[in-house]
């Protein structure tokens, strides 16, 4: 009786889950983008020492517009009527997080959207692979923030804070676009 041939992923059989892909290629799009800007730093055309990294600091704030906002799975950036910016999340969203975090630390996300309340009562926040306990307080009309208490994690270069939602929700009514929910800022603080 002939053996059957494996399958592989463009067959019928089981597949990865997007979800999956998705966090993979979030995070290899963050590790490129680390890669690429110490090797700028450490290959200046001048410098022959080897890279001397500065320790990670003890607190970072990412505003939307900023340019340490560095991950993947948001939108471009867009601006409210009160002058707030904000970046659209995919479904997931993930920010490259220089900061130390061997005792624990707190989390503060701010928010300034959403295309479902259903998607913003569904996130999960995971830095690396630890699930981040919080809490999500709606602030007004369409404002929410999202409060955590991280738990202490091996020290590396860099962690990836993840924001995941249950799904997506199409923007408006005739745009092609979906999202979950608008991200204005996000900051971790060692405890």
């Amino acid at each position: 009786m002939p053996e059957k041939p494996a399958k592989t992923l463009n067959t019928k059989g089981k597949r990865f889950p997007k979800a999956a892909v998705d966090y993979v290629d979030a995070l290899l799009s963050i590790q490129r983008q680390q890669f690429e800007a110490e090797k700028l730093a450490a290959s200046d055309g001048k410098n022959t020492e080897p890279l001397n990294l500065k320790p990670n600091p003890t607190r970072i704030s990412m505003l939307a517009e900023g340019e340490n906002f560095v991950g993947s799975g948001w939108s471009s950036l867009g601006k409210r009527r009160d002058g707030t910016a904000f970046r659209w999340m995919g479904r997931i969203g993930t920010l490259l997080l220089p900061v130390q975090l061997e005792q624990g630390g707190k989390l503060l996300v701010m928010g300034c959207g959403y295309t479902r309340k259903k998607l913003l009562q569904s996130l999960t926040v995971w830095i690396d692979e630890t699930p981040v306990e919080i809490n999500i307080a709606r602030k007004g009309f369409n404002r929410w923030i999202i409060t955590g208490n991280i738990p202490p994690i091996q020290p590396r270069a860099y962690h990836i804070l993840r924001i995941e939602s249950a799904g997506l929700a199409r923007l408006a009514v005739g745009l092609d676009s979906y999202f979950s929910v608008a991200v204005s800022s996000v900051e971790v603080k060692t405890r």
